[in-house]
């Protein structure tokens, strides 16, 4: 008997049901697993007759949780079998009917309506209508466009929401629009125009998609985006020949791929009131969205969509960061830190100013700045004639007033993140202990004339009635003559501003998120080549100072930090943006470069490379005409030796200065152009082989267009055109890039 129990088998017997069974239990019981676990037996010791037996009442106890009084514990194991599988597949059944018939609902449309909210042209009152989701695309330069865009999205969804409509406002660089757009609904374009007529930097990418589908769809007749509505509000500013360009271009383009629009495109002119451009436009969308099916508009103070109402109601401004408070002062952060990352907008790079001139002479009483920047080991690089942003801090005591009046302790260190579910775009302080001297020194502006919803969340903050009355007042309707006056044709500052309203005390969260906007990227034309200076980048740099209408001491900022920064020691934040202003390809093209003030910074990039390769034997360049202008010749005449030393070497072939203010009668590089009308006709039209190519930089606001008005002059005269011949010669160079501009 003892030979027998030693020899007798040890195993431990667990029922498992079959692995389809399993998963499908699992999926719809949750707590099958775990009672499973519970009602595992084990058998000990056991004999081969007793052994089956125990696994047929194993296999009753582990799912007697779930059928209970279904199977007895004394069933036998084909009762249980049979009614397993049955169960299994009547429910399996009921699932697949189910599927079948709302399949089938949803394709006749009896329960999810088409895009309008209707069933084969039938409204269904009983179901939910759809969610309908509105995507608000923004191209922006200097961050008007995305504010625009981010409130646009917030009072759609605010407006329609119990509709089940949601808005969403997204930045066309990230979005996804070679897969997306032709997916969208709704879709309302904010694209701004930037220099001379061109898309954003933002938006250069999706423009150009857009317009090889245009081509194809000329080719192939195709309508890509036909099931797309749509609206654009273009921003640009009427100083600038090219008014909202991009902006213009978009419309034509998403019209041309068969795209539908809902309302006509709006047009906000950033040298008026821009805000007040926008808000008329919103007020004719509202209308056109009403119109729409699925968009039910909530009311307002008794009045649908709350777009009639006069006044406009303050919304309560929200704490949209968290503040933590940094005890230990060695857990500051450097707030231009982004790890490795390339140089960009958003994570630009310090570097050291090595050099630092004055430009004018000790009799001028203006100032201009040459600064040389050290790139090397930072991993950027540049061609001549692109641009370097730069991010400079605001003036110290400028700061410290802000401080004051604000009652910040500047040198408390603390840490600004968004709140969850914030619609806040990304800051470049967040996340970072940083003391708040710093985050109002590098990131916000402070000087700028503050926009409506900057004033409207100050009069959230008012604690006097008085205050708060006239501040909603500036940002309403029948406010609109006084916000012109006091805020923009006074070029009041956000300082000022709150100077004036005491009562207003916003916490730093609040300061930061709504009240002052983000400190905005200076642009310069890079003024080096990187042949001669590889590794350094060179600015040349006006210096902004002066009495504001309202007498107040108005500093530029990056103007003013050049001019107090210190060489070998102060270190700033850039990036570099690409250009198109290119020397042609061709080194035997002539050139014509129109430059005066500092629109000669990036021809002396172009004269340095010529210089270059020159020195590297190359001898077969073409004619270059510079025309600079400047006031004086003993005041404002920079880098004279440079270009005399340019022609000495017949670099420049020709020469000619306008120093407007040197005689009674004003002289302007127009001037000149049309006093050498024949050359320059000959050089763009002529003969000559290969043709010039012209390059205009400087003032947009009137150097620019007067050498466009005297360009046309020139083609008349000496070309005996007429003014709409003129126009089209002149698009013909610009379209074939024979005519650029680098403009501001």
């Amino acid at each position: 008997r003892k030979r027998e129990k030693r020899e007798r088998k040890r195993e431990r017997v667990v029922y498992s049901p079959p692995p389809l069974i399993r998963l499908l239990f699992s999926f719809c019981f949750p707590s099958f697993e775990e009672e499973e676990e519970k009602l595992k037996f084990e058998l000990s010791v056991v004999d081969v007759t007793e052994r089956e037996r125990e696994r047929e009442y194993a296999r009753e106890r582990s799912m007697s949780w779930f059928v209970g009084s279904v199977v007895e514990s004394d069933s036998s194991a084909a009762q249980w079998t049979v009614t397993l599988y049955v169960s299994t597949a009547l429910f399996m059944t009921s699932a697949l009917a189910l599927w079948l018939k709302y399949s089938s609902n949803a394709k006749n449309g009896s329960h999810y309506g088409d895009k309008g909210g209707r069933a084969n042209g039938t409204a269904n009152g009983d179901a939910e209508p759809p969610k309908t989701v509105v995507s608000v695309l923004f191209g922006t330069q200097t961050g008007t466009a995305e504010r625009f865009a981010n409130q646009l999205s917030e009072e759609i969804t605010e407006k329609y929401g119990k509709s089940g409509v949601a808005a969403r406002a997204l930045d066309v660089e990230t979005y996804d629009h070679k897969t997306k757009l032709v997916k969208e609904d709704l879709a309302i374009f904010c694209v701004a125009t930037y220099g001379d007529g061109e898309p954003t930097d933002s938006a250069l990418s999706f423009t150009e998609w857009l317009e090889k589908l245009v081509k194809k769809s000329d080719t192939d007749g195709s309508e890509p985006l036909k099931d797309l509505r749509y609206g654009v509000f273009a921003l640009g500013n009427k100083q600038y020949e090219h008014f909202c360009a991009c902006g213009k271009l978009v419309d034509k383009q998403l019209k041309a791929l068969g795209a539908n629009k809902i309302i006509e495109r709006g047009e906000g002119d950033d040298d008026a009131n821009i805000e007040d451009d926008f808000a008329a436009w919103k007020e004719m969308l509202w209308v056109e969205l009403d119109a729409l099916e699925g968009f039910k508009a909530e009311k307002a103070n008794g009045y649908a969509n709350g777009h009639h109402v006069p006044i406009t109601p303050i919304v309560p401004v929200k704490e949209e960061y968290d503040v933590e408070e940094v005890k230990s002062s060695s857990s500051v952060a450097d707030p231009w830190a982004h790890g490795s990352q390339a140089a960009t907008a958003t994570t630009p790079l310090k570097a050291m100013v090595m050099e630092r001139k004055e430009l004018h002479t000790k009799a001028s009483e203006r100032s201009c700045i040459h600064a040389e920047i050290d790139i090397s080991g930072t991993g950027i690089t540049y061609d001549t004639g692109d641009h370097v942003g730069v991010y400079a801090s605001n003036p110290p005591e400028l700061v410290s007033l802000a401080l004051k009046r604000l009652g910040y302790d500047g040198k408390k260190v603390v840490k600004l993140s968004t709140k969850l579910g914030s619609k806040l775009p990304n800051s470049m302080f967040e996340g970072k202990a940083l003391a708040i001297r710093d985050i109002l020194s590098h990131f916000l502006d402070l000087q700028s004339p503050p926009r409506k919803d900057s004033l409207a969340a100050m009069a959230d903050c008012a604690k006097d009635p008085k205050e708060k009355q006239r501040l909603e007042y500036l940002v309403s309707k029948v406010g609109k003559e006084e916000y012109r006056t006091y805020v923009l044709d006074d070029l009041r500052s956000l300082l000022e501003i709150m100077e004036d309203f005491p009562s207003v005390q916003p916490s730093l969260g609040v300061f930061a998120a709504r009240i002052a906007p983000k400190l905005q990227p200076r642009f310069y034309s890079i003024s080096s080549s990187p042949l001669v200076h590889p590794n350094r980048i060179h600015i040349t740099c006006s210096v902004v100072e002066g009495k504001s209408p309202t007498g107040r001491d108005h500093k530029g900022v990056a103007g003013t930090w050049f001019s107090r920064c210190n060489q070998g020691v102060s270190q700033v934040a850039i990036f570099v943006r690409k250009s198109n202003f290119k020397l042609p390809k061709a080194v035997e093209t002539p050139l014509i470069l129109v430059g005066p003030g500092t629109g000669f910074a990036p021809f002396r990039g172009f004269l340095q490379e010529r210089t270059a390769q020159v020195s590297m034997g190359e001898s077969k360049h073409g004619e270059c005409h510079l025309y600079f202008g400047c006031r004086n010749k003993s005041k404002d005449f920079i880098y004279e030796d440079e270009i005399q030393s340019f022609k000495e070497k017949s670099v420049i072939s020709h020469l000619e200065i306008a120093f407007s203010r040197d005689q009674a009668r004003k002289v302007y590089v127009q001037d000149k152009l049309k006093k050498n009308g024949k050359v320059i006709y000959d050089l763009l039209f002529g003969e000559c082989d290969p043709q010039a190519t012209l390059y205009v930089c400087g003032d947009a606001k009137a150097m620019a267009r007067d050498v466009n008005k005297a360009l046309h002059e020139i083609i008349q005269y000496y070309g005996s055109h007429s003014s709409g011949e003129a126009e089209l010669m002149i698009k013909n160079l610009q379209q074939g890039g024979r005519y650029l501009r680098d403009i501001w």
